[in-house]
């Protein structure tokens, strides 16, 4: 069953990078164009995200029975609900905006671009993943100290 289920997301992951490739938009532009421009071409693609999002995760849930450990093994985990997880992901969140308006780009269109051999983008990617690693070893660590001192 594993097997299936990596090969489905696999073969998701492909179509769903080559229409995003092709569409050449951004979720983090299209907040910024709607905001300071008032421009809603790139919000369609944050609206469809977001019903794409959805969608798959109510398809996925009703078919839990065939995937037990749906979503992410995360059914049994302990403080999966809890304070320090929602203002982790309000930290982890508002620097991956902040960030990627600085880049002028969303990680997703930074991967297409390094896909092309644009050296800013793997720059970016490389502090992409430098700065998860830092958070989830550094930062989860000190709010969750605060969370118990608190």
């Amino acid at each position: 069953m594993t097997l299936i289920v990596s090969l489905a997301t696999l073969i998701a992951g492909i179509i769903i990078g080559y229409l995003w490739q092709r569409s050449r938009s951004c979720s983090i532009s299209g907040y910024r164009d709607f905001f300071l421009f008032r421009d809603t071409l790139f919000m369609r693609t944050i609206i469809g995200m977001a019903l794409g999002a959805l969608t798959g995760y109510l398809l996925f849930y009703r078919f839990t029975p065939l995937m037990a450990d749906f979503p992410l093994y995360l059914h049994n985990e302990p403080g999966a609900n809890s304070l320090s997880s929602l203002i982790l992901a309000a930290i982890g969140g508002l620097g991956y905006a902040f960030f990627s308006v600085l880049a002028e780009g969303c990680p997703l269109r930074q991967h297409v671009n390094a896909t092309t051999g644009n050296g800013m983008s793997i720059f970016y990617l490389i502090g992409f993943y430098c700065g998860v690693l830092f958070f989830w070893l550094i930062v989860s660590n000190i709010v969750n100290i605060f969370i118990r001192l608190f």
